[in-house]
């Protein structure tokens, strides 16, 4: 496991303590992104994702005091923030502009949308976005080789083929297919704990 993960202490405790800029810069690192493709799936525009990022994580920063890892998962936390912040930007908007009909069936949309699919959406969202920051640590942990095996097995080419496109034998493709698939599971295992744990 990489040394930062053994050093740095739980991000979302230490990001509950206003003075702790870092942590907070750490936090908006890891989240933003996440927020905003939340709000894509969700059919707010470009524009409107912009802004409602910012907004959130304020919301975020002023709350994330109160929030209690023992009443749930930070995830299910996040995704009821983020769920009620877009019901809050539609009711403004329909408030300053009287509700276009556009904007009316946009509305219709995201009332319309089970709390379970919200939730499953996230989900969804969350496990591809904490398996991209694993992905990007193997670059920096195995060789180019080992990268290109076990990336071309997660788009589901059988080992002899492997083998043929980068000319190695079949032993040495499941050997490194194997090696760096046992340390991608640690590795996603690793910003998951480092981003949800709050002991």
């Amino acid at each position: 496991m990489g040394e930062e993960w053994n050093t740095r202490k739980s991000l979302l405790r230490r990001a509950k303590d206003p003075s702790d800029e870092e942590a907070w810069t750490d936090f908006v690192g890891y989240y933003e992104n996440f927020i905003y493709h939340i709000l894509r799936r969700m059919e707010l525009n470009t524009e409107e994702c912009d802004d409602l990022v910012q907004d959130i994580l304020l919301k975020l920063w002023k709350n994330l005091k109160t929030y209690d890892a023992e009443k749930g998962r930070f995830r299910t936390w996040l995704g009821r923030v983020v769920r009620h912040a877009a019901y809050d930007y539609f009711d403004k908007v329909k408030t300053r502009r009287k509700l276009l009909e556009e904007e009316r069936a946009m509305v219709e949309i995201i009332r319309a949308t089970p709390a379970s699919d919200v939730e499953r959406l996230i989900e969804e969202e969350w496990m591809q976005y904490m398996t991209s920051f694993a992905l990007e640590r193997l670059h920096n942990i195995f060789s180019g080789e080992a990268i290109n095996v076990f990336s071309l097995s997660l788009d589901g080419l059988p080992a002899d083929e492997i083998a043929k496109q980068l000319n190695l034998t079949r032993d040495s493709v499941y050997t490194l297919k194997n090696r760096v698939k046992a340390r991608f599971i640690k590795e996603v295992r690793a910003v998951m704990d480092e981003v949800e744990y709050n002991g």
